[in-house]
């Protein structure tokens, strides 16, 4: 619901920064220039002619209006499927004798619950309106911060070109960039070359590289905060109508116990995914709204890749070396990235087009990491390749924010103190240091959320224009034309 309310508040900005052309209809009085005494001079008459008039519409308390009210539908409605998606769970789960199904339900009812209290106290006590306020103002001094940036470094057709491109000047102010969420996918079926007597999932998991009963959802070997929602599914249709869906057809715990002790040669043929579709609409939507808080107006596309090796199953956290190595390797092999080293054009032009991969699991307690491609100014070390990956976990309304987090680092941003701030990290960072309380506690009565600061996204922009290219922000490409030569000349160049 935020995210609608953001769209609809940049799209009045739109229409408030466009002319609006209307033709309106005149009088003129007409008289003959006679001396007082001549009777011709004693007659007028009128000509009525049209023109056209250019107006600015200005509308900035509707733009307040219309924000306030939808965040406050949107608390309500976030608040009500919490409660009653909580309530669904905890029925199923008394049913079916799953008690995490239990947990997760009362976890999900009690945080909706207290959320939306939080939020809707906010917005009855004004926090609504002095974020707005708030907002407005910062908004105000990035374009000038950006403005700044891009014409220390740019002129011309090039800065035209991008001030149209990211609203510079009026509109819905921000950077452009078409992005993809990754889904990592398991297939029964799919073997390898190491060894071709059996699906490569039944020898993974012989091997010890991977637990498939766990990756299945029928095992948890992760502990009580392991909270995933894996995904299997049956390929194929179900007799009778339907399919492959996320309730319809999944494999049963004795499904595969057959295709196990069978080495694959019995059960059904199945596929596995790391997150559910709602887990993963959550969180690429969530990216998407909190990136506006950076000026990033991420539009993302979804996606499946299939794996086979153990170590794109289950990754290397921060307990094994080399673990950004790993994710380079992943980066290049799955999704295509290209490695600066050797195509440093290349891994510039996939800058533009970030990517958030969705995977099954780390060998520790890691949620997600980041690959930057340069060094930041906060000081993260460049990386060979860009991109993100990410795992699911439960309740949403906390671990929503991991995959903007690692976005953040890729736009170079690092860890900071407090809870209320997307970059804190509870490894590496304190959530009381200094004035991280108050901080805290006037940015629940402000934003009712985890947020980004004004100053992350003067860092973001940093990171940006010096690193990303200009066709990336909006400049035209450059076009070289090569015309025919004649016998003895050269090719002309333009």
């Amino acid at each position: 619901m935020a995210l609608v309310c953001t769209e609809i508040t940049e799209w009045v900005e739109e229409e408030v920064s466009k002319p609006v052309e209307e033709w309106e209809e005149r009088q003129e009085k007409k008289c003959k220039d006679y001396p007082w005494y001549d009777p011709r001079g004693w007659v007028c008459w009128f000509v009525t002619y049209f023109v056209k008039v250019i107006r600015w519409v200005v509308v900035i308390v509707g733009k307040w209006v219309i924000r306030t009210v939808c965040k406050l539908v949107g608390v309500v409605v976030e608040a009500l499927v919490d409660i009653v998606g909580g309530l669904w769970d905890v029925v199923v789960g008394i049913v079916t004798l799953d008690w995490r199904r239990i947990l997760d339900g009362l976890l999900r009812m009690v945080i909706g619950a207290l959320l939306g209290l939080i939020r809707l106290g906010r917005i009855v006590f004004l926090g609504d309106t002095f974020d707005y306020i708030i907002e407005e103002i910062n908004k105000e001094r990035l374009r000038r911060y950006v403005r700044g940036l891009l014409e220390a470094k740019y002129s011309g057709d090039t800065l035209t070109d991008i001030k149209a491109a990211i609203r510079l000047d009026h509109g819905a102010f921000g950077l452009r960039l078409h992005a993809t969420a990754y889904r990592t996918v398991l297939d029964s079926e799919a073997m390898t070359d190491a060894d071709p007597t059996a699906p490569n999932l039944v020898v993974l998991h012989e091997q010890g590289a991977i637990n498939l009963r766990a990756l299945c959802g029928f095992e948890y070997d992760e502990g009580f905060w392991n909270r995933k929602r894996y995904k299997t599914l049956k390929k194929g249709t179900v007799l009778g109508g339907g399919g492959g869906g996320e309730f319809d057809n999944p494999i049963s715990a004795d499904d595969l116990d057959t295709y196990l002790s069978s080495r694959g040669a019995q059960g059904p043929p199945f596929i596995v995914l790391p997150m559910r579709d709602g887990a993963l609409d959550t969180k690429v939507s969530t990216a998407s709204e909190k990136g506006r808080e950076l000026a990033l107006m991420l539009d993302f596309d979804k996606e499946t890749r299939p794996v086979t090796a153990a170590a794109h199953i289950v990754h290397p956290g921060y307990d094994r070396p080399n673990t950004h190595l790993a994710l380079t390797g992943f980066l290049t092999d799955v999704l295509g990235r290209r490695n600066k080293t050797a195509d440093p054009a290349g891994a510039t032009a996939d800058l533009c087009h970030p990517v958030a991969a969705g995977v099954f699991r780390y060998t520790d307690g890691l949620r997600g990491i980041a690959n930057n491609l340069h060094d930041s100014a906060c000081g993260l070390d460049g990386k060979s390749t860009s991109g993100v990956s990410f795992i699911d976990n439960t309740p949403d309304q906390l671990w929503k924010y991991v995959p903007i987090h690692e976005l953040g680092h890729y736009f170079g941003l690092c860890h900071t103190d407090g809870v209320d701030r997307i970059m804190y990290s509870p490894k590496t960072n304190s959530w009381w240091r200094g004035w991280a309380i108050p901080r805290g506690l006037l940015n629940v009565y402000l934003q009712g959320e985890p947020t980004f600061s004004y100053g992350e996204a003067k860092a973001t922009w940093d990171y940006v224009v010096a690193h990303f290219a200009p066709q990336c922000l909006g400049a035209r490409p450059i076009v070289i034309e090569v015309r025919p030569t004649t016998a003895g000349s050269a090719g002309a160049v333009t």
